[in-house]
């Protein structure tokens, strides 16, 4: 490539610095300016990773001469956002949840698509390195066909000092939580065709849920999507998130502190004596890449949004289309707003009943 990809980045606040640093260890890109409401946050930002500041989007996208904006504003911004995108012609990434309603969602995807312009969300938890050993083990037909699957997230952590704008949110943990572990069930299991949600609200000072569990219905098979920011327990594992996958071999376990375990038969057998007999089982304690400003615990977390981010540069240099793209992620979307849409009713969500 003769030139580096010219890139800005909207949002300078809680999650934006591990996007900023991110950036700075990828070559073939340039930050060419940064955005932010808050002058405190903004002048950091330009300071630290440099760009040309700017507290008004609308003017970012008409002043700078851009390949693509990575979006890393508060939910109720992203529509905004992403149609300024599209007017300037200007490839995106957007932080999750792409919007609070699925028709705005649709309408983001179709000015993109509109434009024929590369847009990816920023679902970071398939990017981890421990889902991505999960998924090779899963696809090298170890556990055989999987037909359950639990994805958890329960910690007692305060996420409201960063992240304030939770505590007055009507929707919390599903639409900032349980998105993620609904795309990992996307991930590893394929589409649910239909889910049944159940969610408290245990922490006083807030307004929306913050404890939810959903069950989910694929062809075939069944999994469960599971999130807390109540739970306790005498070792922190914020923010890891836990896996199980079940098959008609094996099983395949991540587990605490990134330990992963494969169970594993070489053949589908109806007995289990013979099966536990001819059983292989294999553990891992994953190791996370180091990064020189990544730090504990969010050290998973960080590294996962510099694969993304790789990801991202990767499709936009050979044309591919991204994993987490912004019409995929239309389907992990209908179904954090069909989890809402199960609560209010107390009934099953079919996908495909959102109109």
């Amino acid at each position: 490539m003769s030139k580096p990809y010219r890139f800005a980045v909207i949002g300078t606040g809680f999650f934006a610095q591990n996007h900023l640093h991110a950036w700075a260890e990828i070559p073939d890109v340039e930050l060419v300016a940064v955005c932010d409401t808050d002058p405190q946050r903004l002048e950091a930002a330009a300071r630290d990773f440099g760009g040309r500041p700017y507290t008004d989007a609308a003017e970012l996208f008409a002043q700078e001469d851009l390949d693509f904006v990575d979006i890393a504003t508060t939910p109720p911004t992203h529509p905004m956002m992403v149609h300024l995108a599209a007017e300037h012609g200007v490839a995106a990434i957007c932080q999750k949840p792409l919007a609070w309603d699925l028709e705005d969602a649709r309408a983001m995807v179709e000015a993109m698509a509109a434009k024929d312009l590369p847009f990816m969300v920023h679902e970071n938890f398939r990017f981890q390195h421990p889902m991505r050993r999960v998924k090779e083990v899963l696809d090298s037909g170890a556990i055989g066909r999987p037909f359950f699957g639990r994805f958890s997230f329960r910690s007692f952590h305060d996420c409201y000092s960063a992240q304030p704008w939770l505590l007055d949110s009507e929707r919390m943990i599903i639409v900032d939580v349980a998105v993620h572990l609904f795309d990992l069930a996307r991930f590893f299991m394929g589409e649910p065709e239909s889910l049944y949600a159940e969610a408290l609200k245990v922490n006083p000072r807030i307004v929306g849920e913050d404890v939810a569990t959903v069950i989910m219905r694929m062809p075939g098979a069944t999994a469960i999507a599971d999130a807390s920011y109540e739970t306790f327990a005498d070792h922190s594992t914020y923010p890891q998130a836990f896996v199980t996958l079940e098959g008609t071999r094996g099983v395949i376990t991540l587990g605490p502190d990134y330990h992963l375990q494969v169970v594993s038969h070489p053949v589908d057998v109806g007995d289990s004596a013979a099966r536990m007999s001819g059983a292989t089982v294999i553990d891992e304690d994953l190791q996370i890449p180091e990064h020189s400003w990544a730090s504990r615990p969010w050290n998973g977390i960080q590294d996962s949004v510099v694969t993304l981010q790789r990801h991202w540069v990767e499709c936009l240099r050979t044309g591919r289309t991204p994993e987490t793209s912004g019409a995929d992620t239309l389907r992990t979307m209908e179904l954090t707003l069909g989890a809402y849409e199960s609560l209010e009713t107390g009934l099953p969500y079919r996908v495909g009943s959102i109109a």
